[in-house]
């Protein structure tokens, strides 16, 4: 006899004849071998861009980034492959495509859509800098896309609706999966951009927005919900707590660099980020459970873009070539040499906000200079300085705006400062000493003004940019300023005329000791 006709079961003095036990096994053999026979796809992921589509020299590289050209080289690869197996391949961006490099800029992002159409992304998410030359320049960028731009939360005023050219979600149906794609933006957007550029347009809080599009796309029978997101991670983490239907996270704004997909709230949510700049990209294998509508399996990697990495796709190459071409090589003219890293920092004082802050004092004669951190965008790198890095570093058309502030107001900016809200304020021409000890509101012990004590009833001439000049960033105080007047000097193009005058540049690896903790 065989294993199976010897198999029988004996519970509270009851047989059950292998007869009736043996189909039930091979019943239950059968359903367990199907359970993991879940459809795939594959999610590939970038985010933060900042227009940087050219291969670029990155702090403790050895090699430079490989630019858009081994970015969709590499993409082409994991397309093959995964036709081969008929595995869907979901292309998907995070937002902050353009604003950050001369190319970038120039074309107003132009030439960042029309790479990305050539590497055929299936969505985008709205981000904050997606605004920054205005509402109808961000209109046409969404009309030349072959690809729905995706924010839920982004609202025209006294209406419950999106503007026409902003999608909420997205439904991709593949053969036996259907995904869900909903996108978010950071409310702070109509703060932390040039005022003005959202014109009328309405942030909503994004769990609200998200919650009604979860529910209309569970009932359309959606397996795999996705949130595109430019929150930030801090801003994933606190959505996923939120609105526990999310199976996964694309995020972006924050620029971290998740070697591996980080869950958070109830459901779990897998989050996933690819840093910024184009020097990587996420890829995400998911298996997923149609039946229970949840995520069954997920393998992750990070593709690191190095120049030489892959061969340069042909046809993006020649696309690059024409925007380089368009661009012209003035910006390629050399204007100094650091002689070490000039390096910048979000919430200390840096030798790159030292150098910037007195080039901007020095240039207009002012008794103090202000500049928000996150509107240094990187670090000059030991070797030449060409007007392109500088434009890197400071690629927000800034101009240098002037205005007499009282004593009392500059405590209140430095006081608004040590809260780190918005990072740590560089400054030329001030010496704070401040305690963190202290409660929020009185962390100034003394500050120096010129070399004399500050006093809180005069007023002083201080320069800023002219983002910070309008209370951009939360810093209102400066609006409050009065004589106001707008140079017409370009932040970038002070600081590149400093450095000529200033070359060699050798700052040290400690900044100036204009913050003094005690």
């Amino acid at each position: 006899m065989g294993f199976f006709k010897r198999l029988f079961h004996q519970r509270r003095g009851i047989f059950w004849p292998a007869d009736f036990f043996i189909p039930v096994l091979l019943i239950l053999l059968l359903a367990g071998c199907g359970s993991g026979d879940y459809p795939e796809i594959t999610v590939i992921h970038t985010n933060d861009l900042h227009g940087h589509i050219l291969p670029a020299r990155v702090e403790g590289w050895s090699d430079r980034t490989g630019g858009y050209a081994t970015f969709v080289s590499w993409l082409s690869g994991v397309r093959e492959k995964n036709r081969a197996r008929e595995i869907p391949t979901l292309l998907l961006d995070a937002g902050d495509i353009y604003m950050g490099t001369v190319e970038g800029n120039l074309t107003r992002g132009g030439a960042v859509i029309g790479l990305m159409n050539r590497a055929g992304y299936d969505a985008m998410g709205v981000g904050n800098h997606e605004f920054d030359y205005g509402y109808f320049n961000l209109y046409q960028l969404a009309r030349e896309a072959d690809f729905p731009f995706l924010s839920a939360n982004i609202l025209l005023p006294g209406a419950d609706e999106s503007p026409d050219f902003i999608h909420p979600y997205l439904i991709k149906e593949y053969d036996g999966l259907k995904v869900g794609i909903i996108g978010v933006s950071t409310p702070e957007t109509s703060v932390i951009t040039a005022a003005g550029n959202v014109g009328k347009i309405v942030f909503h809080d994004p769990a609200d927005s998200i919650r009604p599009y979860g529910r209309l796309l569970r009932g359309e029978g959606v397996d795999l919900l996705v949130v595109l997101s430019h929150l930030g991670l801090d801003g994933d983490r606190a959505l996923a707590a939120a609105v526990p239907d999310i199976d996964l996270i694309v995020g972006g704004h924050s620029h971290d660099l998740l070697s591996q997909p980080e869950k958070a709230g109830p459901r779990p949510t897998l989050i996933v980020q690819a840093g910024s700049y184009g020097r990587f990209a996420g890829r995400l294998d998911l298996k997923v459970d149609t039946g229970r509508k949840r995520i069954a399996g997920h393998h992750y990697s990070i593709f690191i873009n190095r120049q030489y990495s892959y061969p340069a796709d042909l046809e993006t190459n020649r696309l690059l070539n024409e925007i380089k071409n368009e661009v012209g090589d003035g910006f390629d003219q050399t204007v100094g040499i650091a002689l070490q890293d000039i390096t910048s920092a979000d919430e200390e004082e840096s030798p790159l906000g030292d150098l910037i802050t007195d080039a901007m004092r020095k240039r207009v004669g002012a008794a103090a200079a202000f500049q928000n951190p996150y509107g240094i965008r990187g670090n000059l790198l030991q070797g030449p300085i060409t007007r392109r890095d500088v434009y890197t570093v400071l690629p927000f058309d800034n101009s240098i705006v002037t205005l007499e502030l009282a004593g009392g107001q500059i405590r209140e900016l430095l006081e608004q400062s040590l809260t780190f809200k918005k990072g740590l304020l560089q400054i030329s021409g001030l010496r704070v000493e401040y305690s963190l000890e202290a409660p929020e509101g009185n962390r100034v012990r003394s500050v120096e003004i010129d070399g004399d004590p500050l006093e809180d009833s005069t007023y002083y001439r201080v320069a800023t940019n002219v983002f910070l000049a309008g209370g951009g960033d939360y810093f209102s105080a400066f609006a409050q300023g009065r004589s106001r007047r707008d140079s017409g000097v370009l932040l970038r193009d002070a600081v590149a005329d400093y450095i000529s005058l200033n070359t060699p540049l050798h700052p040290g690896f400690e900044p100036a000791g204009r913050w003094i903790r005690k």
